[in-house]
């Protein structure tokens, strides 16, 4: 019996199903956008529509002051604030529709409105949200029920810079040896040339002196002796 209780599960689902998306198909046909801009924030629902990152609706770009339309004809369930922000929400047969921020609210709980007809003003991008109503996780994309609304644009491809190429730079060459400022050299030459004649000069003048006692010794030996008086 299981099997066939998982079968009869399984298509009760895929009715439902059929039967929402048929539902928000004939609603789309009466269904106009409650502002004139473009999607700026899709719909993304996981298994726990509460979880942080959920995003339970549409945001529509919306500039501020911006009149916001009530998108299908209904019975305004709520308008008030929530989480501090102005929202006004009308129940359009069998879903709940949601619209906020929305501020300067032109209508009450318990009026009815047809399509198009103005609920407030916008304070910035409108968060658009439809639920099943009576079903605390029916949160349906509202995109399915604005016909001719186009998804957000992707971002424009921008190609990365090409990395600019180093120039090679040759490695540098050693530098030779600085040589002496010439007045070093002839300084040094100069120096050298004094030292020269100062050697040159003294040499014969010690010969001389050396010499001398010698040719005087010789002459003195060579004279002959006179001899002694008695």
């Amino acid at each position: 019996m299981r099997p066939v209780t998982a079968l009869l599960a399984a298509l009760a689902t895929l009715a439902a199903g059929a039967t929402l998306a048929a539902g928000a198909a004939r609603a789309a046909a009466a269904w106009t956008p409650p502002v004139a801009g473009e999607p700026v924030r899709l719909f993304a629902l996981g298994p726990d529509p509460f979880a942080r990152g959920q995003h339970r609706g549409v945001d529509l770009a919306a500039a501020p002051g911006e009149p916001v339309r009530s998108a299908c004809s209904g019975r305004v369930v709520f308008a008030g604030r929530v989480a501090g922000e102005g929202t006004v929400s009308v129940r359009c047969g069998d879903f709940r529709v949601s619209y906020a921020p929305v501020l300067a609210r032109a209508v009450r709980a318990g009026e009815h409105v047809g399509a198009g007809a103005r609920l407030g003003r916008a304070a910035g991008p409108l968060h658009f949200g439809v639920r099943r109503e009576g079903r605390r996780w029916g949160y349906v994309d509202p995109l399915r029920f604005l016909a001719g609304t186009r998804p957000p644009r992707p971002p424009p491809l921008v190609r990365a810079p090409r990395p600019r190429a180093t120039p090679h730079r040759p490695a540098a060459r050693p530098r030779p040896a600085a040589l002496a400022p010439w007045t070093v050299w002839l300084g040094l030459a100069l120096g050298l040339a004094g030292l020269a004649g100062a050697g040159t000069l003294r040499l014969p003048y010690r010969r001389r002196q050396e010499g001398a006692p010698c040719r005087a010794s010789s002459t003195s030996s060579s004279s002959p002796t006179t001899p002694s008086s008695p």
